[in-house]
């Protein structure tokens, strides 16, 4: 996968997991750093903070640090407008949301601007979550780039998911990394148009991943049909790496294809390669 240069691009975002909490975390900073030692089967893994972990913890992991935040109480709960709306197939978001009295905030410390480090640590956020919630017994869990909730099934569902695919790219097996949950990692926003039978669509937090966005302007189709396709895109980018250029094509049917072009980031969105529908003649 190819990498990207430091003084061409910004940092990328860093990955944001929240989890939602009947009742505080408490776990010593001993028996935490003994507990991950033990499960990722890695002496080297280390747990920094107070002995009380009042100010939460700092996780250190093969060349990685983490932040854990522990929150003694709930997140707003308008922070979770959109992923009500827009979380795939989750079930009592709203109960899930009522029943949380505190919260766990788990991110990286360290940047990059490298698709691949990002992917690995956002991963890595993932497994430290997934451990975590084997103490803590979480109600759901949010990754706030994507504004994505999901209940404790979904979350282990993504976190197998990503286990899969990084074990196929350790084997090099090809586009193993377009299995990664990527509806999970990236949300989705549906563009309408004055036209009630065009529809596009955007990413949401898949920047983390990639320091961009994709976009699939308005054209004739459903909305399901759209997803699929950005979906599809998304896919691709994680398989490749940073492979799209201005003016390139992708073709998606027959007689159509993508042609790229990128826009730059502004004071709204960050910056993403938006791809319009051509009719292929």
């Amino acid at each position: 996968m190819n990498n990207q240069t430091a003084n061409q691009n910004p940092a990328f975002p860093g990955a944001i997991q929240m989890m939602l909490l009947a009742s505080p975390f408490t776990l010593s900073v001993t028996e935490l750093e003994a507990y991950l030692r033990e499960e990722l089967d890695n002496q080297s893994v280390t747990v920094q903070g107070s002995e009380n972990a009042e100010d939460g913890y700092v996780i250190t992991w093969g060349g990685m640090a983490f932040a854990v935040m522990v929150i003694d109480k709930p997140i707003p709960a308008d922070t979770f407008n959109v992923a009500l709306r827009t979380s795939h197939r989750l079930k009592n978001g709203e109960q899930l949301i009522k029943d949380h009295k505190a919260h766990l905030i788990i991110s990286p410390l360290n940047t990059t601007d490298d698709q691949l480090r990002a992917i690995y640590s956002a991963l890595r956020v993932m497994t430290i979550a997934d451990l975590l919630a084997q103490r803590a017994k979480p109600l759901a869990f949010y990754w706030s780039n994507s504004e994505v909730l999901a209940d404790n099934e979904q979350f282990a569902q993504a976190v197998r998911v990503a286990g899969e695919a990084m074990e196929k790219f350790n084997s090099d097996v090809p586009n193993a990394l377009y299995g990664l949950p990527t509806t999970y990692l990236a949300g989705i926003r549906i563009l309408s148009s004055k036209d009630k039978n065009m529809f596009g669509a955007i990413t949401k937090g898949l920047d983390a991943l990639t320091g961009f966005e994709i976009q699939i302007d308005p054209f004739q189709c459903k909305p399901s049909e759209v997803a699929k396709h950005l979906y599809s895109m998304v896919g691709y980018i994680l398989a490749n790496g940073p492979v799209f250029s201005e003016g390139n094509t992708i073709g998606i049917e027959r007689d159509k294809q993508f042609r790229m072009r990128k826009i730059p980031a502004n004071d709204v969105l960050p910056a993403r390669w938006a791809m319009n529908v051509e009719t292929i003649n």
